[in-house]
């Protein structure tokens, strides 16, 4: 009975009969916990039976425990060289942070901020630049503070302070680079690839020609006919038509002249535009080309966008006749980002209406584009 009287906290089991030292006979190790944060120091045992004593739990997690502050629930988020979560490393969830680095009164280089000691410091950062072009991709933290001085110069490369470049081998691609239409490559390290979901470019070769999935199609009541007017009259498709920029002439419906009192559209052909994140269409608009000497309103011209049954407008186009001063108007390019307007079944309408019942005019639309971001057509 000595024997099993001499264990800590078996006093409790003596009630249970007169047999309690086999009741003792599984014993636990408890672990001081002074701070009281609910984890243990493994350096402070003690062997035990029955219900745990104050200060004691089973576990040994902490690692400081004369600071509630210090166990594996904190953050070790401080400067302070304390382990605050007691994983052996020290201050690993201090912030990195921007912070500039002084060149002169006017000057700075960008820099990231890293804990040493109990201090915070200031680290230029630089980037790897493979190709040259200006942005680099691989980081790198130079090794003393407070200094813009670069790293010694790789060879074959330069170090610049412009990161994020998708393509490090290759000088045409890099953030802000010139994105080209559908060539399946991310010039612009964006994320996306300018992606053509529709494509039509009005010229002489595709009057009424080519693939029924590449025309354009007039409902009715069409009033479209060919280019610019001339002797009070709209020119037929046999007759001469006015040049765009890229040496296109405009073709029929998007190159419209309408005589008073006329309206109709055109539909563009139906594409899938699902997998668009986001949908831009791009076109060149001629202003006007009323003849000089015309009166009454200008026509109108709305473009929108066809999906099933639902037609969702976009815009409108509506600009004065040419003065003597201008009478040919130039192009002019449109880029336009659409709202959230993708779909399975997706299509263009350009509706068309004149001004009144004495007006003459038209506009030349030409090259039109429909793609999941802002992008150029290659050469």
């Amino acid at each position: 009975m000595g024997m099993a009287a001499g264990l800590l906290g078996c006093e409790t089991f003596i009630a249970l009969g007169d047999d309690y030292t086999q009741q003792c006979t599984t014993l636990t190790t408890v672990y001081r916990d002074a701070d009281k944060d609910g984890e243990g120091n493994l350096h402070d045992p003690l062997t035990w039976c029955g219900d745990l004593p104050p200060e004691y739990v089973t576990n040994t997690l902490d690692c400081n425990d004369k600071s509630a502050d210090v166990n594996t629930r904190a953050s070790d988020d401080q400067c302070d060289g304390i382990d605050q979560d007691c994983d052996g490393k020290t201050d690993e969830d201090f912030p990195v942070l921007d912070c500039p680095i002084p060149i002169n009164e006017t000057e700075s280089c960008p820099g990231r901020t890293a804990c040493v000691g109990k201090d915070v410091l200031c680290y230029a950062l630089f980037y790897y630049d493979a190709d040259k072009d200006g942005i680099g991709s691989t980081p790198r933290i130079v090794d003393e503070p407070g200094t813009c001085a670069p790293p010694s110069a790789p060879e074959g490369g330069v170090w610049v302070q412009e990161g994020n470049d998708c393509d490090d081998t290759n000088p045409a691609i890099h953030p802000g680079a010139e994105e080209i239409c559908d060539d399946g490559v991310d010039q612009n390290c964006n994320g996306t690839v300018g992606k053509v979901y529709l494509r039509q470019t009005f010229s002489q070769s595709v009057l009424n020609a080519g693939a029924a999935e590449a025309r354009w199609f007039s409902g009715t009541n069409s009033g479209f006919v060919q280019a610019a007017p001339g002797g009070g009259e709209c020119n037929g498709p046999e007759d001469d038509v006015t040049g765009t920029e890229d040496g296109n002439v405009v073709g029929v419906g998007l190159g419209a002249c309408v005589p008073p009192g006329t309206s109709g559209e055109l539909e563009s052909p139906v594409v899938d535009t699902m997998g668009a994140p986001k949908l831009w269409l791009h076109f060149q608009e001629w202003i006007d080309f009323s003849p000089a000497g015309s009166f009454g309103a200008p026509p109108t011209v709305t473009l929108s966008v066809q999906q099933g049954a639902q037609r969702t407008t976009l815009l409108s186009l509506v600009k004065p006749g040419p003065t003597d001063t201008q009478p040919v108007p130039g192009w002019t390019e449109v880029k336009r980002e659409l709202d959230t307007l993708a779909g399975p079944a997706t299509s263009l309408v350009w509706s068309y209406e004149s001004g009144d019942t004495a007006g003459w005019g038209g506009y030349a639309i030409d090259d039109v584009l429909l793609v999941d971001e802002a992008c150029s057509v290659a050469p």
